[in-house]
Order: C-alpha cells, then sequence, then structure tokens
C-alpha cells in the first residue's frame, strides 16, 4: 500500500493557491501612514513655532512611518499613538530629558543640533494638552 502523505501535501499546497480559505479572513487594509512629502512639509505653514520647529528637527523620525514613530509602537499600549504630534501625554521635562540623554534607539541630540531654546519650544509644544 503506497502511502497517502505525497498526495495529501499536493492538494494542501493546490488548495492554499487557489485562495480557498482566504474568504474566511478579511483583508486587513494595509496603513499607508502620512505620505513621506507631509512627513518633510509637516508644521510649515503653522503659526506656532513649537509645530514648525517639530517639523524641522523631529518629523523626519516621529511623524508618520519613520524609525521613531515604529520604534515608539513596538513599545506603547497598542491604544496609544506613536507619533509624538498626536499624544497627550507628554511632559516638557521628559521631552527634553530624552532629547538630550536619549532613550532606547533614540540618540541624544547636542545643542549644536538644536539648542536650548529650541528645545523648549518644541517641548513645550509636545506638552499641550489642548493640540489636535
Amino acid at each position: 500500500m503506497k502511502s497517502l502523505f505525497p498526495l495529501a501535501a499536493v492538494l494542501a499546497t493546490l488548495s492554499a493557491c487557489s485562495g480557498q480559505g482566504a474568504a474566511d479572513k478579511p483583508a486587513k487594509p494595509a496603513d499607508k501612514g502620512m505620505p513621506q512629502i507631509e512627513v518633510v512639509t509637516f508644521g510649515l505653514a503653522s503659526s506656532d513655532p513649537g509645530e514648525r520647529l517639530y517639523g524641522s528637527k523631529c518629523a523626519y523620525c516621529h511623524v508618520g512611518k519613520n524609525t521613531g514613530a515604529i520604534m515608539l509602537k513596538k513599545r506603547l499600549a497598542p491604544s496609544q499613538p506613536a507619533e509624538l504630534h498626536l499624544r497627550t501625554d507628554l511632559d516638557a521635562d521628559y521631552v527634553t530629558t530624552v532629547v538630550r540623554h536619549g532613550l532606547v534607539n533614540m540618540p541624544p541630540l547636542t545643542r549644536a543640533e538644536l539648542s536650548d531654546e529650541q528645545l523648549a519650544t518644541i517641548a513645550t509644544w509636545l506638552a499641550r494638552k489642548d493640540r489636535k
């Protein structure tokens, strides 16, 4: 008596390739995030100096599907946004400490990269609870 295993394997492969069973699971739409052009122009038209500075100094990592947001998403609760500008739980002193000393994958930024005045403006803007 010949083994039925090879026949079963072929049938399983054909079934998987035919798409049968895919109807059982609804297709999950891909989250494409913010288009990159919107990331690099984030805050440019804002009247708020904190938002403009955040856009020019932080958005390339922390807006859209970029490194800072991706890495934060791995550490945060699913309900908590990884993009910093969408959060309402940030404290200005915490932001300043993380920026100057780094945290996990976030490297510390020197005063040559971001002045104390610029950092204070960004941290104050991020700490605002009324931001939308």
